[in-house]
């Protein structure tokens, strides 16, 4: 199977696909998985969309991810904006995008035999689950399944392990799938959930697990390794990602999905990291003949790290084998409490308005301005406040200048010219974050097409930067000077004013 996502995109950019959602499936969820009222949906990995549109479609909100991207752009714009499009991977990225309220319903349809750690996701999902909630596990049975594609099946102990440790359980045939439904997670206790190993051979996330944080996961084993200072500041720097010891019986038991967390002797600091595999070997020069050393001591040439590493472990523990941990960035265990919620951190920071437009020109780039009916009568690009939930700061700028204009503008990728920072003065009066947007130009039939919203401007101009120096304020001038020596160059990126 997969292990990248690039390899991710380019099959679904070759156009191979999962089966199509059933009528069978329908019908279980219509039966099943009711939405109560105000219901959110997440559907994870959720290829080119078609089950989350269904789900839309049964009054469900709907969060929907991916690890490809491809496959997100082909669901977005076959689907649109119903369903809210998410890059994620379920098993390694922060789950911050998702929302903090929890699901009515999670979907994983194709998705459970590839996950690294079975157990410890589902029941980090669970955490995630309203009252009530069900996750829903779609998946082939593995006895009808080729031998060449038994990775992306489950056998009937695999399907019975993924039902333990949930209080409700119900296993229903989907037209031979198995369609799986979990309810009210147990939560109590205090071990954790044994994970069944993907495949062997397998490696890498599949498309569209992309992963709960793991401040909601189970706990995972512990164990304790203390670490010289040299050796914690390269974990800590991230330059050493293998640590070696010997096979005693604690550093043994230690297996991968367990915590490790490595104590610098000298300073007393701790960090914590997750085993993505624990390799036995029968001496440290077949260790070294397999591992990167640089993954080990990236600060020691390889003879001279066999020296340190026999120095360290003498003949008699060395013939315990030696055992090389692998792991990579993600945090083990939870992070701490923030030191005030977020509606207290709210109260604590001036407050801002975010506003976006377009800089279009004519066809000699002389830039095209709209005058104002408001206060002082300013002279300003298309565009506006962003005050529409779920937009963002390019999306609105297309929305206003065809609310003002009645062209629709700036359609393909324009790049951003100016980010600007308008410091507005004392309060109550909010400072404001400005983005810029190429909106390219305009033909002259197009200017001839130029409708204004006359509760918002009373005129249009296009002249060039002499003329609108002698007509704009300097405040406003600059930003005007600084987009036109940006887009050919030579201006700043970043623009600070006063009112």
């Amino acid at each position: 199977m997969f292990a990248t996502q690039d390899e991710w995109d380019r099959s679904y950019a070759e156009g191979r696909r999962f089966s199509p959602l059933s009528d069978r499936e329908r019908s279980l969820l219509a039966t099943h998985a009711p939405p109560p009222a105000d219901a959110r949906a997440l559907d994870i990995g959720c290829g080119v969309g078609e089950l989350a549109a269904h789900l839309s479609t049964l009054g469900y909100a709907v969060d929907a991810v991916d690890w490809s991207e491809t496959a997100l752009a082909e669901a977005a714009a076959e689907h649109g904006a119903a369903v809210r499009w998410l890059r994620l991977d379920i098993e390694s990225d922060d789950g911050t995008p998702l929302h903090a309220d929890g699901y009515d319903l999670i979907t994983l349809r194709f998705v459970v035999p590839l996950l690294n750690s079975r157990a410890r996701t589902l029941h980090a999902l669970g955490r995630r689950l309203r009252p009530g909630g069900a996750i829903v596990v779609v998946t082939p049975h593995a006895a009808d399944t080729p031998a060449e594609r038994r990775r992306l099946a489950l056998d009937e102990d695999e399907l019975a392990e993924l039902r333990t440790d949930w209080a409700s359980t119900t296993l229903h045939d989907a037209g031979g799938l198995a369609f799986v439904i979990l309810r009210d997670p147990c939560r109590t206790g205090t071990t954790t959930p044994r994970d069944s190993p993907r495949a062997a051979g397998t490696q890498g996330t599949p498309s569209g697990t992309g992963s709960v944080e793991h401040t909601a996961a189970a706990s995972p084993r512990q164990h304790r390794f203390p670490l010289l200072g040299r050796y914690y500041r390269q974990v800590e720097s991230g330059r050493k990602t293998v640590e070696v010891r010997v096979a005693t019986p604690d550093k043994a038991a230690v297996e991968a999905g367990d915590a490790i967390i490595f104590h610098d002797e000298d300073s007393g600091r701790e960090l914590d990291i997750v085993v993505k595999r624990a390799t036995p070997y029968t001496s440290f020069e077949e260790l070294l003949e397999t591992e990167d050393p640089s993954r080990i001591d990236p600060d020691t040439p390889r003879g001279e790290l066999l020296i340190r590493l026999r120095g360290i472990y003498p003949p008699g523990k060395e013939a315990l084998g030696p055992l090389a941990f692998e792991f990579d960035h993600r945090p083990a265990l939870p992070g701490r409490s923030m030191p005030m919620t977020a509606s207290e951190y709210v109260q604590t920071v001036p407050h801002h308005t975010v506003y976006a437009c377009l800089y279009v020109r004519d066809e000699h780039d002389r830039p095209v301005q709209l005058r104002s009916v408001y206060g002082s009568r300013l002279w300003h690009f298309p565009g506006g406040n962003l005050d529409t939930r779920g937009e963002e700061p390019l999306q609105t700028a297309r929305r206003e200048a065809v609310d003002e204009t009645g062209l629709e503008l700036g359609l393909e990728a324009p790049s951003l010219l100016l980010t600007h920072f308008l410091h507005a003065g004392p309060p109550p009066a909010l400072n404001k974050v400005g983005f810029v947007f190429d909106g390219g130009r305009l033909t002259s039939d197009q200017l001839r097409r130029i409708r204004l919203d006359p509760a918002e401007h009373d005129m249009w101009a296009v002249h060039d930067l002499a003329g609108w120096r002698q007509l704009m304020a300097p405040g406003a001038f600059a930003r005007l000077d600084a987009v036109e020596r940006t887009r050919l160059g030579e201006g700043p990126a970043y623009l600070v004013t006063h009112t």
